[in-house]
């Protein structure tokens, strides 16, 4: 874990006070509110940190406790920092306890009967119940396959890794291309990314490798954003 947090200093820990204020919020610095004693929140953090960097836009990984997913919609409702990643059954279970025991019901009720078809659905619907329990200012994008956030309250719930961010921060190829390497990463592939990155004191060559090898970074990713951009113009 010390070398993680070595690393993070060479990769944009903001100041919350240094931070200009932007023009637009397209022009805005994305801080990213992460936990730096969690290995797995500082890797999905670099990579969330080095896709948006890779549209020319100020990131910063904004060290602070965060105890649980509550915490994290915590700062972003008080602007402490606009990009927060969560999950979707630990942010249910925490903000909505009522809905969180319907699901776990539902699911309980499915897998005992044998309804692979409803089993199947309990993903999609925890991540409809994570969307409808963020504020209208804040939004995500499609839920990662990759789960996460294990040490969380989550019951029985799919913890699939979901991006929280304020409202109109990023243009449309931006957001495709967090899409896409949200949709890229599976939770065994994650873990063992967490393990390379812990291995070197600069986890974001690993993250960065990642990227490369799922989503072709320089190419892909640079194609999303590029052709949205254009076609905003």
């Amino acid at each position: 874990m010390r070398k993680i947090l070595l690393a993070v200093a060479g990769v944009g820990l903001l100041s919350l006070s240094a931070c200009a204020q932007p023009t637009t919020e397209s022009d805005a610095t994305v801080e990213i509110a992460v936990d730096p004693t969690d290995e797995e929140q500082m890797v999905l953090a670099e990579i969330y940190r080095q896709i948006i960097q890779y549209d020319g836009r100020n990131v910063g990984i904004i060290p602070m406790e965060i105890a649980d997913d509550s915490t994290k919609l915590d700062v972003l409702q008080t602007g402490e920092a606009n990009f927060a990643v969560m999950c979707a059954g630990s942010l249910v279970t925490q903000t909505n306890p009522g809905e969180a025991t319907e699901l776990n019901r539902a699911a309980t009720e499915a897998a005992e009967e044998g309804h692979s078809d409803n089993v199947a659905d309990i993903p999609l619907a925890t991540y409809d119940a994570a969307v409808a329990t963020l504020p209208t200012f804040l939004r995500t994008i499609d839920p990662s396959p990759a789960e996460s956030c294990e040490n969380q309250e989550h019951g029985d719930l799919p913890n699939n890794i979901i991006p929280v961010f304020k409202a109109q921060l990023f243009e449309r190829g931006v957001l495709r291309a967090m899409n896409k390497a949200t949709r890229a990463l599976s939770t065994e592939e994650f873990k063992e990314l967490v393990e390379e990155a812990a291995k070197d004191p600069d986890p974001s060559r690993a993250v960065s490798e990642w990227i490369q090898e799922k989503t072709g970074m320089g190419v892909a990713l640079e194609r999303a954003v590029d052709e949205d951009e254009s076609g905003d113009a």
